[in-house]
């Protein structure tokens, strides 16, 4: 018997998702299968993540991982009270609730107003924020009202400065303000964590700068010589930056000359099945990746409008 291409990918699929879901202490009922968020993953031929995503009314959240954009959530105040329940706490530890799942508090920002919250086993951070907006059409209403009622005994404002409500707060100027929480997730992106964590290789280590722009260091290589492993510098974002390997035995001055000028043609001749990937803070290592090839979303990196400086000088001088 002879499987098409597509049978056996659901072959694979139900395979890997088998594997998880006993794994995870689930059953394999027809319920689990229609509702499951991750076999339709699998079936797309995307993988799972390296750790479980967080969940979002009870559904695996995927986008809040590998996605770049800030998310409107429902939140509820911060306590102690569930930390037995937030994936990766300890008993005692602050934790909130963001659509229908706990999630850590790392840092509390402003008490009610902001946090930074974690989920399980990922190194990253989310900034969790309330926002307020005028909502012009409830104070239309509430003037209007005022207007037609003047004798109406209404005082949504009996003190000095502001006054909040559950869902909306009324200012001295009798404007309503309604609140939403919005969920940004900070530092680097989260695409690596469809691949897996490895050990640094031993020159990893030995890398300094060979090129630096207006945001840091460019290029990584070896210094002392003309040829050697170069990683290339795709994503920074404050004091974090993430670098890809271009390749093992590359000519410096070559590679120099192209990260300033043809950034993108650089990214899209990088050969293999694998990506390996490196981020790094304030030029110390943080971890190394290795990431399927064609899961690395390489022609989405842009870097807007950096305007690099000239080449120094003394950027031969390796």
């Amino acid at each position: 018997m002879i499987f098409s291409d597509r049978e056996k990918q659901l072959i694979r699929a139900a395979f890997a998702w088998g594997q998880i879901t006993q794994k995870e202490g689930y059953t394999l009922s027809d319920l689990e299968i229609e509702k499951s968020v991750l076999f339709r993953r699998l079936l797309a031929g995307r993988p799972p993540l390296a750790f479980p995503p967080p969940l979002r009314h009870g559904f695996p959240w995927y986008e809040a991982i590998e996605g770049r954009s800030e998310h409107v959530v429902n939140a509820s105040e911060a306590s102690p009270e569930h930390s037995i329940i937030a994936p990766g706490s300890k008993p005692g530890d602050t934790c909130i609730l963001i659509d229908g799942a706990f999630w850590r508090v790392a840092e509390t920002i402003r008490e009610r107003e902001e946090y930074l919250v974690e989920w399980g086993e990922y190194p990253l951070q989310w900034r969790l924020e309330k926002h307020w907006e005028v909502n012009y059409e409830m104070t239309q209403q509430l003037h209007n009202f005022r207007k037609h009622n003047p004798d109406a005994n209404v005082n949504l404002a009996s003190r000095s400065g502001q006054r909040e409500y559950s869902e909306f707060r009324v200012d001295d100027d009798q404007t309503v303000w309604l609140s939403e929480w919005h969920l940004t997730r900070i530092g680097l992106s989260g695409w690596v964590w469809v691949g897996h964590t490895v050990e640094a290789e031993p020159s990893t280590h030995e890398l300094t700068p060979l090129c630096q722009d207006q945001q840091g260091p460019l290029v990584l290589g070896v210094s002392g010589t003309e040829r050697g492993p170069g990683w290339l510098r795709i994503e920074q974002v404050g004091s974090d930056a993430r670098f890809i390997k271009l390749g093992d035995e590359l000519e410096y001055k070559a590679l120099i000359a192209s990260a300033v000028t043809e950034f993108e043609r650089l990214i899209h001749s990088i050969a293999g099945s694998e990506l390996e990937v490196m981020d790094r803070q304030d030029h110390e290592l943080l971890r190394c990746y290795r990431v399927p090839m064609h899961l690395a979303p390489l022609e989405q990196i842009d870097l807007g409008e950096v305007n690099y400086d000239l080449v120094p000088e003394n950027a031969y001088a390796v």
